[in-house]
């Protein structure tokens, strides 16, 4: 279709965007002042609220009601349009926008009541790992059009907020960006479908996430395990495991208080949990256990954490009454 339309230069909209999350970071971090307890008691469903002031503040300000522009946009001098260069509407820029935000605010976010291991869980991390790496690969190789994953689904452009003085005709996608997109996809299916029949060591650290999960004040969990075992000073390989727990709640965490952490009741659970769980090959492994507490609302996060890293024996020592 004939039209006088400048394209954004690839510069442009790196800098625009940098400006809008700079804006969004720091209303955010002023959010984070004012309800710092509410959004820790939210735990991973936080990132929801940054997610939906995200698409307010894109889908109002790309659409025709503030002429195409969020404020990065408006500094650089740029705007979205459609093919012809009209400003696009709510509706349109709402799915434009939940589209390009969609990738960054869900990727490992955990959906309330299914497991990390379903197959639900599986297809949501390969659809928005793909979507996420797909937008940057059109980006950077669309160089006919500079349309995105995000712009191509809402038929949009992102040109200069003057127009050209000759009339021409918009170039057409190469296949490229599709393929490499497509290749990605793949190669994601693949890995996904690798893990879920692989009979590793890992494997026996999935009951042991899912039991931390049902703790009291555990919102979120991860459970790792280092496949290269370190030795001691008398030759014997340790296999070190770390076990994160985010709590929903504020833990006052200071230098002077670290070692009354021990006591943390959170931290003697997940304890508990992992040693009878006996997914350890000896009482030489090692645990190191992370308690942390804060927040993340996806536009601005704040955290703050301790540790203690000991032999499971002797965990089992100190704890042995307990557990």
């Amino acid at each position: 279709m004939e039209n006088n339309l400048l394209l954004s230069k690839f510069w442009m909209r790196i800098w625009a965007l940098l400006i809008d999350s700079l804006i969004l970071g720091l209303f955010g971090f002023i959010l984070g002042l004012i309800f710092k307890n509410f959004f820790i008691s939210f735990g991973e469903s936080a990132k929801l609220i940054g997610w939906i002031i995200s698409l307010f503040y894109f889908t109002i300000l790309n659409s025709k009601l503030y002429k195409g522009g969020t404020l990065g946009k408006k500094v650089m001098k740029i705007q979205v349009t459609d093919i012809k260069g009209n400003f696009i509407d709510v509706k349109t820029s709402f799915i434009r926008s939940l589209v390009f935000t969609a990738p960054f605010f869900l990727n490992g976010f955990k959906i309330p009541g299914v497991s990390s291991f379903s197959f639900v869980t599986i297809i949501q991390g390969i659809i928005i790992f793909t979507i996420g790496l797909g937008i940057i690969v059109f980006y950077i190789f669309n160089k006919e059009t500079r349309q995105s994953i995000h712009d191509i689904v809402a038929k949009t452009y992102v040109v200069q907020d003057f127009r050209n003085k000759e009339i021409g005709f918009m170039p057409k996608i190469r296949k490229l960006p599709f393929y490499i997109t497509g290749a990605i996809l793949l190669v994601t299916i693949g890995v996904s479908i690798y893990s879920l029949s692989s009979t590793s060591k890992i494997s026996k650290l999935v009951p042991v996430y899912e039991d931390i999960l049902k703790q009291e004040n555990i919102t979120n969990a991860a459970v790792n395990m280092n496949y290269i075992p370190i030795t001691d000073d008398a030759g014997n390989k340790r296999f070190v495991y770390t076990v994160t727990v985010y709590v929903n709640k504020d833990l006052e965490i200071t230098q002077n208080n670290i070692n009354e952490q021990a006591k943390n009741p959170e931290l003697l659970e997940t304890v508990k949990t992992f040693i009878n769980s006996n997914a350890y090959d000896t009482d030489n492994d090692i645990l190191n256990v992370v308690v942390v507490s804060g927040y993340d609302i996806g536009i601005a996060k704040q955290y703050k954490s301790f540790n203690f890293y000991k032999p499971i024996s002797e965990w089992k020592r100190i704890f042995g009454k307990s557990l």
